[in-house]
């Protein structure tokens, strides 16, 4: 591998760049600074203040904050109860769309996480998994991830821990992964944590569609996807989407596309 090669490694989508713990001194600060990536803090305990963007932001414990890209920020722990943090640095091209799926803005600078215990957890075991396994830059991902998605209930207000919205989440994401197996509708909602019956009202008041008729979508999605960019047999494609033959698929691409899965290739290719 080049010099260019190394100093790229793995580093293009996501990647952890940073991570520590400090229990400050009274008054201790950081800055001003600017820095080339996404910077999250949580605080365990006590509090300080953020100043970003003109703008002036208490945190304390249970708390954390978010310094974005080429943005010059100022941090400084209280005088009398100073806090004890810990941050990740993470930098890539998914890495502000990763943060926007957690919930956080930038006009949200001070977020909270539901579970406080569960995300200092989450950073202490990040630290303690990139210095000891083998493939550190992959565990400190996994790390990052797990943190995000424990902050993700608490700061997103479009998906609440229990709406509907989540749970037609969780089972579309399900089955978008199961598609091309024999997959239930009963599985995907113990999986969702409802009912048969009331994921069936859930998807139907969310998405319009019944678990049954969002996996004939999702398989049929793919089934085009490969109409158009392969070769392969109708029976072929079958298979590959969850179903028994060639006349299965024609039956069910019929019935979302308004056309036979030969007719539709056709078209595409010409």
């Amino acid at each position: 591998m080049s010099e260019m090669q190394w100093l790229n490694h793995g580093m293009d989508e996501l990647y952890v760049c940073q991570f520590g713990e400090e229990a400050c001194q009274p008054g201790h600060s950081y800055g001003p600074a600017q820095r080339d990536h996404v910077l999250i803090h949580f605080v365990a305990s006590g509090k300080g203040t953020l100043y970003c963007q003109n703008q002036c932001f208490p945190v304390s414990a249970g708390q954390g904050f978010v310094i974005y890209p080429g943005e010059e920020s100022f941090y400084q722990a209280d005088g009398q109860e100073p806090w004890h943090y810990a941050w990740v640095g993470f930098r890539g091209t998914q890495a502000l769309s990763l943060i926007s799926q957690a919930g956080l803005r930038p006009e949200q600078r001070v977020y909270t996480a539901t579970d406080a215990q569960a995300a200092w957890q989450t950073l202490e075991h990040l630290r303690l998994d990139a210095r000891t396994l083998r493939l550190s830059r992959l565990a400190a991902l996994g790390g990052l991830l797990r943190f995000l998605a424990l902050l993700a209930p608490a700061n997103d207000p479009s998906a609440p821990v229990s709406s509907a919205r989540q749970y037609c989440e969780r089972a579309i994401w399900f089955l978008q992964g199961r598609y091309d197996r024999d997959v239930s509708i009963e599985e995907t909602a113990e999986f969702a944590g409802l009912s048969r019956s009331h994921l069936y009202r859930v998807m139907m008041a969310e998405c319009g569609l019944s678990p049954k008729e969002m996996l004939l979508r999702i398989r049929m999605q793919h089934a085009e996807k490969l109409l158009t960019d392969t070769s392969l047999t109708l029976d072929e494609i079958a298979s590959r989407v969850g179903l028994r033959t060639g006349a299965q698929l024609g039956v069910c691409f019929r019935s979302v596309y308004g056309t036979s899965p030969g007719r539709y290739r056709k078209a595409r290719v010409l």
